[in-house]
């Protein structure tokens, strides 16, 4: 599908993120401002609560961050950069109501509001949220919205006058964006919803299908919202049929196959647009989707954010906003987020797969251990709960028990498919550590079957058949596809080095392995083979180096033995 905002140019979507703070615009905080504040009693203090704000926005609690300078803006209520910080950081948290009060606080007490300010979107949104529509007209009369807010405020206004069952006055606001061709499918869009909303069904009708038979339709929610509107009056069939083409014309959209089995289900779609809130959380939405997939995942989480302070009920937004916390190395926050889909969401178990994944993540394994081991006592057949369970407990080194719930997993599927691989490569990986080799080998052999090109396995099973001294030359073929598959692995890269470095052929070890420390520079066993492959090459300086890079890595109990003793007396010499 087209960009839904393909239309507009790039200067108005990058306007309405313009108070969008980055990390450039704050300074990492230093090690010693950190130790010395350690020391400083913060209570009452203007500029400890500034400091501890500062260190916790650096340390992406934005919770804290925000409750920090809040604390700071009470010693000073006159200040505008304390207020846009507490802002923004409440906006990253998700207290959109918070957020919300500090906007109107802030709008309220200055004669000039800028025009292309979140802090003036939300000024406005918050009178939008309590249905205060009059208000909602007076604020964005005074504030003069540009930017991405330019092209909201005349679909706030038009939804303002619907609401009060005021069509006319709703057609007048869409009027300048009717006559601006870039702008014209949002406004035919949101019209097509407002008429739906005032239950004009005949003409919402008329403009659906005006949409739907557009040869490059700039968005697939119309096309649920009509099927919706045709199911919530009784004409279930046509919405079916309606839908049926519509897949079939999309080649099996995943979306509207979702969305279709929702209303033939007779469930409200995922993102109902027939509505003001509606409508409004659903443009944040999609904002905040060109923004995910583009460079600016801070944007994105922001309009998130907003969404969810219009439409908390849609489920698709924390998924959204999950994933992105998850890619900006937040776990703590993504786990915050996935546990917010409402309860009553068929999205609910796809939510809680998600919440353990990353409080997985977060090290918060022991929470996640007590979420699986109930949500199993209430579905006991779940493959996903079962193979998340059984990896946990292998990581714990609970190798028997591990094995139990891997199987378990592996027997509820009576013909095993592709994606079933993972399943007996984690058996396999539990089989090697008990040292059942021939169990292990089994399983091994099996998820290759399964996934012939999957890195894990290649490398798993080469590695180990080299460290058997079996199958060697296909041991070191699967290494080399393994390589293949992912020439940025450090720990793959690793196995093809040390291949080298066992058959012998030490220059090409050398060189494979300087890659993997490049690549996984603090891995006390890659930095540990390296030095291996120096001293067969006659680089001994060098190769202890390397020993101690490996020793102050932290290794194992074992692994640091045999660093010590090679640093005392080298290698031996080659027999």
């Amino acid at each position: 599908m087209a960009s839904f905002f393909k239309y507009l140019p790039v200067a108005v979507l990058a306007a309405g993120c313009a108070f969008v703070p980055n990390d450039s615009e704050y300074a990492p905080v230093t090690n010693q401002l950190r130790s010395e504040f350690a020391s400083v009693e913060t209570a009452g203090s203007e500029y400890g609560s500034f400091v501890a704000a500062t260190l916790a926005q650096n340390d992406s609690e934005f919770a804290a961050s925000a409750r920090y300078y809040l604390q700071a803006l009470q010693v000073d209520p006159d200040s505008k950069f304390v207020a846009d910080k507490a802002f923004f950081q409440l906006l990253f948290a998700g207290q959109l109501d918070d957020a919300a009060t500090v906007a109107v606080d802030m709008a309220s007490e200055s004669d000039e509001i800028r025009a292309d300010d979140l802090v003036s979107i939300l000024f406005v949104l918050e009178a939008f949220k309590r249905n205060d529509w009059e208000t909602v007209r007076q604020r964005l009369a005074r504030a003069e919205l540009s930017g991405f807010g330019g092209l909201m405020s005349p679909l706030l206004e038009a939804w303002s006058y619907v609401a009060e069952g005021d069509f006319a006055g709703a057609e007048r606001s869409l009027a300048p964006m009717m006559v601006d061709q870039r702008l014209k499918p949002i406004a035919e869009e949101h019209r097509a919803y407002m008429l739906d909303h005032m239950q004009n069904y005949d003409m919402a009708q008329e403009q659906y299908l005006l949409l739907a038979n557009a040869a490059q339709p700039v968005s697939l929610q119309p096309f649920v919202s009509y099927a919706h509107m045709l199911a919530r009056t009784g004409r279930i069939d046509e919405a079916r049929t309606f839908l049926g083409k519509q897949v079939k014309r999309f080649d099996n959209n995943r979306f509207l196959v979702r969305e279709g089995m929702l209303i033939a289900a007779g469930r409200t779609p995922s993102q109902p647009n027939a509505s003001p809130r509606g409508a409004v959380g659903g443009m944040f939405y999609r904002l905040a989707g060109e923004f995910s997939r583009g460079s600016s995942p801070q944007a994105a989480v922001i309009y998130l954010r907003i969404a969810s302070y219009l439409t908390p009920e849609v489920a698709d937004i924390y998924f959204m906003l999950g994933n992105l916390m998850d890619q900006m190395g937040n776990p703590h926050a993504a786990a915050q987020v996935y546990d917010s889909v409402p309860a009553t969401s068929a999205l609910r178990q796809a939510a809680d797969e998600r919440l353990i994944n990353a409080l997985r993540r977060a090290d918060r394994v022991d929470e996640a251990e007590d979420m699986l081991r109930t949500a199993l006592r209430l579905n006991p057949k779940n493959p996903s709960y079962l193979i998340a369970l059984g990896d946990i407990l292998r990581e714990r080194e609970e190798f028997t028990e591990a094995i139990l719930y891997y199987t378990q997993s592996i027997e509820l599927n009576a013909k095993a498919r592709r994606p079933d691989w993972f399943g007996y490569f984690a058996r396999a990986v539990s089989y090697e550590q008990q040292d059942d080799w021939p169990k292990a080998e089994a399983d091994f052999l099996r998820a290759l079957e399964l996934s012939p090109e999957e890195p894990s396995v290649l490398n798993y099973l080469g590695y180990s058949w080299i460290d058997r001294g079996i199958n060697v030359v296909k041991a070191k073929g699967l290494i080399e596809q393994a390589v293949e598959q992912r020439p940025d692995d450090g720990f793959i890269v690793d196995s093809l080095g040390w291949v080298n470095f066992l058959t012998g052929d030490y220059s090409e070890a050398v060189n494979q392995l300087e890659k993997a420390v490049r690549l996984e520079p603090d891995d006390a066993t890659i930095n540990h083979h390296l030095g291996d492959a120096y001293w067969r090459v006659g680089r001994r300086i060098e190769a202890r180096f390397q020993w101690q890079h490996a020793l102050d890595s932290k290794p194992d109990g074992d692994e640091m033995t045999e660093l010590l003793d090679k640093l005392d007396m080298g290698l031996p010499e080659e027999s």
